[in-house]
């Protein structure tokens, strides 16, 4: 049995509006473990084969942005839109509004952090086209995605998880606007021989587990662990952290954050201003505080944050898959220590 988890969440008016969307489609776990990225058992590993019909060593896609969410242009089965980049995701979830035809009714449930929202039906589309990439026969789980479209008055086909392209080494570059795929050989060196290599800043191990990325961060010298979404327009810390690390928080204030129905809960928001990477240090990301017990329980991993937009607009993100590593270029008006 899966469960799906979906956060598509706004803050009502205490502030402006904003959403923050991620979609996990994982197996339930009846317990949650606490996992160190290097020393994550091996089962964990879940790389899945993309369906690509077409041959490339390399391919440059542009990326649009609709606030903080990072935007694909698609057409999926003859229908037109955008799908949401989204490494929180392990699958491809659609909206319902124009995926209504042969839908079944499975064993998914839908669940964030603002409780349950109900039985996830699952289609099968015969074609994905992304710039001149082209995948077929995909299954898919099908959610209604209307207020995301309502909130950012674009048209959402879905969201675009992170299995479909695992194969490849994976530049995500907001600076441009556009993500790279890099086809790897069996040792994760890129086939394209053509075209420099950046020289990154840092580089980190990375965990995949059940097709999400996990990385070791710091806050207040304590190691925690979060997840690399890019459907998450703010960084995400979780309520249970203690108060040494939730203290290096600039709480701004609080806020009620509304879920893919009608659910809602309070979080506070604000500035976080110790964070790391290895030897990096971040400081002033936009974060909010909130539960994260549903989504621990979800991965069976203890979760402590997201690193989100805010994150990813700091540089160039190049994720190695196969060699289970992020290399970071960070932007020259970026100051990391």
């Amino acid at each position: 049995m899966l469960k799906l988890t979906l956060l598509c969440f706004c803050f009502l008016p205490v502030m402006s509006i904003q959403y923050f969307p991620e979609v996990l489609a994982l197996p339930v776990n009846k317990s949650c473990q606490e996992f160190r990225v290097d020393s994550w058992p091996d089962h964990t590993i879940s790389i899945i084969t993309s369906s690509i019909t077409d041959d490339f060593e390399s391919i440059t896609i542009p990326l649009k942005r609709a606030g903080n969410l990072i935007l694909l242009e698609a057409i999926i089965d003859s229908v037109p839109g955008n799908l949401i980049l989204d490494t929180g995701s392990s699958r491809l979830v659609l909206n319902s509004i124009y995926f209504r035809h042969n839908r079944k009714t499975g064993s998914l449930m839908a669940g964030g952090i603002t409780g349950s929202t109900g039985t996830l039906a699952s289609s099968r589309i015969k074609n994905l086209q992304i710039s001149e990439i082209n995948f077929q026969n995909l299954e898919a789980d099908i959610t209604d995605l209307g207020h995301i479209e309502t909130a950012r008055n674009v048209k959402v086909l879905g969201f675009f998880g992170l299995n479909l392209i695992s194969d490849f080494e994976v530049v995500i570059d907001l600076y441009r606007s556009v993500l790279e795929l890099h086809r790897l050989d069996f040792g994760g060196k890129r086939l394209a021989t053509s075209g420099g290599l950046l020289s990154t800043d840092i580089n980190l191990p990375i965990q995949v587990f059940v097709d999400v990325i996990f990385v070791d961060g710091y806050i207040a010298d304590r190691k925690l662990i979060f997840c690399i979404d890019t459907g998450a327009e703010s960084n995400v810390l979780g309520s249970h952290l203690p108060n040494k690390v939730l203290s290096t928080v600039s709480v701004s204030g609080r806020s009620k954050l509304r879920g893919a129905r009608a659910q809602s809960v309070e979080v506070l928001y604000g500035s976080m201003n110790d964070f790391s990477l290895g030897k990096s240090h971040f400081s002033e990301m936009n974060t909010i505080i909130t539960n994260l017990n549903s989504m621990s329980n979800t991965y069976g991993v203890r979760i402590d944050g997201m690193l989100g937009c805010d994150f990813l607009e700091k540089g160039v993100f190049i994720i190695n898959f196969r060699q289970k590593k992020l290399g970071i270029v960070f932007n020259k008006n970026d100051k990391n220590e």
